[in-house]
C-alpha cells in the first residue's frame, strides 16, 4: 500500500474536521520550518569592498571580517556591524568652534566657510571658539577632521563616543598648538611679512602639527586601554580672526597701501629730479668743455708767435737768436724815446740823435 493511499484512508477515518485540523497542523509546521530557515540565514551578509564587519557574540567582539561573504549566527546570538574600511576617510566637522561666534543676520554672513564673519560675544562663555595665540592675539579655527578606523574592535566599544572624544581631543590639541605660535604663523595677518620664508613654512606646518598632536593623544588613550580605534589622517583648517580685528587689520592695510603709494610717488619725483639734474650736468659739462676748447684755441693763437720763434730757435745759433731778440726789443724802445744819447766807453765823444732821427730809426 502506498503512502498516499494510507493518508487518504486516515483522512476518511477521522472525518472532515479531523482532516481540516491535520492540514492546518501540516501548514503551520511548514511555516515554522520556513521561518526557522529564514531566521538561521538572517545574519548572512555580503561585505562591500570598501567596508569591514565586526561580529559581536552576546555583546563581546568575536571577530572582524573583511570584504566578502560573512556567515554569522542569527540574532541575538551574534550581531554584525558594518563599518567603513581601513582605507576610507570619515569626515568630522568640529562644531564647538562655531557656537555663538557668527550671526546669520549679519549682511556679510555666508554659508561659505571662507566668507563667515566671527564676532566676539558679550558673554565670555560663548567665546570658546576663539583661541589665544602666543603673541596675545585671538584666532578662530574652522576645522574638519578626517579619520580612519584602525582598530574595529576598539571602535565598536567606543562607537557612540568617538565623535565627541575626537572633538575634545582636537580642541585640547588646538589650544596647545596655537598658544605656541604667533598670529602670522597661523594666517596672513600682515601682508608685508606674509611672504617671509619662516612664516610661510610655519603656516604650512600648522595642519601637520595639529594632526600629530591629536594622534599623540589618541595613542596615549590606547596605551591606557581606552583607545578609540581611530587615527586622524588629515586636518582641514581655515583660520580666521574676529570681525573687529579684521576691520583693524584692514585699516592698517589701507594706511600701508597709502604709505606705499606716497613712497612710490616720492620715488618717481626723485627720479624725475635725478634725470633733470643729470641733464643739466651734461649740458653744463658740454658748455664748459666748449668754453675750455675755445680758451685753449685763443691761447694757442696768442702764443703762436712765441711758438714759431721757438721753432726758429731750433735752427739758429745763440748769437743770431740774441741779435734777433735785441732788434725786436730795441726798436719799440727807440721809437718811444724822444732823445737818445750814444756813449762810447773808450772816448769822450757823445752822439746825440735828434728825436726825429731816433723816431725814424
Amino acid at each position: 500500500m502506498s503512502g498516499s493511499d494510507a493518508l487518504r484512508r486516515d483522512l476518511q477515518e477521522v472525518g472532515p474536521w479531523g482532516q481540516a485540523v491535520a492540514l492546518a497542523f501540516r501548514f503551520l509546521f511548514f511555516m515554522v520550518c520556513l521561518i526557522a530557515a529564514g531566521w538561521f540565514v538572517s545574519n548572512f551578509h555580503q561585505i562591500p569592498a570598501d567596508s569591514q564587519a565586526v561580529v559581536m557574540r552576546f555583546g563581546a567582539v568575536a571577530r572582524v571580517k573583511g570584504p566578502g561573504l560573512l556567515l554569522a549566527w542569527p540574532r541575538p546570538i551574534e550581531q554584525v556591524s558594518i563599518l567603513p574600511g581601513a582605507a576610507r576617510q570619515i569626515e568630522l566637522p568640529v562644531r564647538r568652534f562655531d557656537d555663538g561666534q557668527y550671526l546669520a543676520s549679519d549682511p556679510s554672513f555666508s554659508s561659505d566657510r571662507t566668507a563667515r564673519n566671527y564676532f566676539l560675544n558679550s558673554d565670555e562663555l560663548l567665546n570658546s571658539g576663539f583661541l589665544l595665540t602666543g603673541d596675545s592675539n585671538i584666532v578662530h579655527l574652522d576645522a574638519r577632521l578626517f579619520y580612519q578606523i584602525t582598530d574595529p574592535a576598539d571602535y565598536m566599544v567606543a562607537a557612540d563616543h568617538v565623535a565627541a572624544a575626537l572633538e575634545r581631543l582636537f580642541i585640547a590639541s588646538a589650544i596647545a598648538t596655537v598658544a605656541g605660535r604667533d598670529l602670522d604663523s597661523i594666517l596672513v595677518a600682515r601682508p608685508e611679512i606674509a611672504s617671509l620664508g619662516d612664516e610661510v613654512a610655519a603656516r604650512e606646518r600648522l595642519r601637520g602639527d595639529l594632526q600629530r598632536a591629536v594622534n599623540a593623544r589618541l595613542d596615549a588613550l590606547a596605551a591606557r586601554g581606552a583607545g578609540l580605534g581611530v587615527a586622524v589622517s588629515r586636518v582641514d583648517l581655515v583660520p580666521d580672526i574676529s570681525a573687529e580685528a579684521k576691520r583693524s587689520f584692514d585699516n592698517v592695510l589701507v594706511v600701508s597701501q597709502d604709505a606705499d603709494t606716497s613712497v612710490a610717488h616720492a620715488r618717481t619725483l626723485a627720479q624725475y629730479a635725478t634725470q633733470d639734474a643729470s641733464s643739466r650736468k651734461d649740458r653744463i659739462t658740454t658748455d664748459a668743455a666748449a668754453a675750455a676748447e675755445e680758451t685753449v684755441s685763443e691761447a694757442k693763437a696768442q702764443t703762436a708767435s712765441i711758438a714759431a720763434l721757438g721753432k726758429q730757435s731750433q735752427d739758429m745759433s745763440r748769437s743770431m737768436l740774441m741779435t734777433r731778440l735785441y732788434y725786436d726789443r730795441v726798436k719799440p724802445l727807440l721809437k718811444a724815446a724822444g732823445t737818445v744819447e750814444v756813449l762810447d766807453r773808450n772816448s769822450t765823444v757823445r752822439a746825440i740823435l735828434p728825436e726825429a732821427t731816433g723816431a725814424n730809426r
